[in-house]
């Protein structure tokens, strides 16, 4: 990320099956090591994040049952 955006929206999208969407702003995100997360049942997840660190930001997606086609989108 570049320094000094205010904020950060990651989204998922379509297909099938049902992937949680989980955000990390200095390492790995996993289930048990998140800053935040979106659980919504299906593939519709939306994280927006204010003040993100500059540089890398890690976000994941999680199977909660066998997905595909998702669509993942950000926007800063």
């Amino acid at each position: 990320m570049p320094a000094g955006v205010q904020s950060l929206t990651i989204t998922t999208a379509g297909g099938t099956g049902n992937a949680d969407l989980y955000y990390n702003g200095g390492s790995w995100a996993t289930t048990g090591s998140y800053l935040q997360r979106s659980t919504n049942s299906g593939n519709g997840e939306t994280l927006t994040i204010s003040n993100p660190p500059a540089g890398w930001v890690y976000f994941s997606l999680y199977a909660q049952q066998g997905f595909s086609g998702t669509t993942v989108t950000t926007r800063y």
